[in-house]
């Protein structure tokens, strides 16, 4: 029979938000048990930016960094180790979460936060998975202001029909101001020439506008990308043959998912609530009481399940690093905080 390891708070994921909840907790000289599965949403990602600090830093050094520092001033009540959770229920009468690890250990903790964070869905096109966070790029704020006064695309899929038109605004927006030589909007087979194909590809309202702004839009649909042989562009291939070569572009995600290893966890039975509409872990139903929190002080990391959080991408899509670590500290807050209530009623 496994042995139990008994614990205050299970932290599930050791990205940004689970080590900033680990950090957080541990301040209350508590134990803290944190698995990190290794399958982090910005694989591959060379650097990061909006980090205090840190502008422009290797995303891994970063978490590595706050796991050496927990594990430097923390190492009596934290611990860390590298795996999955492949099941986690709640113990009945109150006696918290019982998990088990990929190694068959048993975990029983008081509280979980599930800092799992997500995949994206990509479109289904040669070469994207490859330049997916280094010239393929989601977000001027992440990475768009490296890309400024060179050529630029911009990729409009299909799929994304219903976010295309809120993309364009944001060429118009937040983008122009970058200069790029050269702008172009590639429609990946929707005919713009077309009204169901500028309605499909969000340009309806400002299709003319972007013509006169200069944009070129090719509709062939993209056939592969690759990098160049010196690697300083990106070589996109249409089915007609023709190439274009530009140094970065814009692709959204056409949806999101929660990250493989938290797939077994994030149940319907378990989290007693579907997943929202971005894979994320639903809020807590409005019946729930407020969170006791000083105003303004974020989001509500509570989920339906008492004494089970979320923090980071698992909860909310569009979280970077800075409010991954905010929201990580939130989540800790409330379950040291639930942890004392429920000690200080039976003294």
């Amino acid at each position: 029979m496994s042995l139990v390891t008994y614990v205050d708070l299970l932290v599930i994921g050791g990205g940004p938000a689970g080590l900033s909840s680990a950090t957080t907790f541990s301040r209350l000289k508590r134990t803290c048990l944190l698995y990190d599965s290794e399958l982090y949403r910005n694989q591959g990602v060379k650097y990061a930016h909006l980090i205090s600090g840190f502008e422009h830093s290797n995303p891994y050094e970063f978490k590595l960094k706050m796991k050496e520092d927990l594990l430097k001033f923390y190492n009596d009540t934290f611990e860390f180790r590298s795996g999955k959770i492949i099941n986690l229920r709640k113990l009945d009468f109150n006696k918290g979460f019982e998990a088990l690890d990929d190694q068959n250990r048993l975990i029983n903790a008081k509280k979980v936060i599930l800092a799992t964070g997500l995949k994206d869905k990509l479109p289904n096109i040669q070469g994207v998975k490859e330049q997916w966070g280094k010239k393929l790029i989601h977000c001027i704020f992440c990475h768009g202001t490296e890309t400024a006064n060179a050529p630029f695309a911009f990729l409009l899929t299909r799929e994304n029909a219903s976010m295309n038109p809120k993309l364009v605004e944001s060429m118009l927006k937040l983008w122009r101001s970058l200069n790029h030589t050269e702008k172009y909007i590639l429609t990946h087979g929707m005919d713009v020439e077309t009204e169901q194909g500028r309605k499909d590809a969000g340009l309806e309202d400002r299709y003319d506008l972007l013509k006169r702004l200069g944009y070129k839009i090719i509709s062939t649909p993209i056939m592969s990308i690759t990098e160049t042989s010196d690697g300083k562009l990106m070589d996109i291939k249409f089915e007609d043959n023709k190439h274009l070569e530009v140094p970065a572009m814009l692709l959204f995600p056409e949806g999101f998912s929660a990250n493989e290893h938290a797939t077994p966890l994030l149940t319907e039975d378990f989290l007693e609530d579907k997943l929202a509409m971005f894979g994320t872990i639903a809020p807590p139903s409005k019946e729930m009481s407020i969170t006791g929190l000083p105003p303004r002080m974020g989001d509500d990391p509570r989920t339906n399940v008492k004494g089970l959080f979320w923090a980071g991408n698992s909860g909310s899509a569009f979280a970077n690093i800075t409010i991954s670590l905010a929201q990580g500290q939130n989540a800790a807050v409330m379950a040291g905080d639930q942890i004392g209530e429920e000690e200080m009623n039976v003294l």
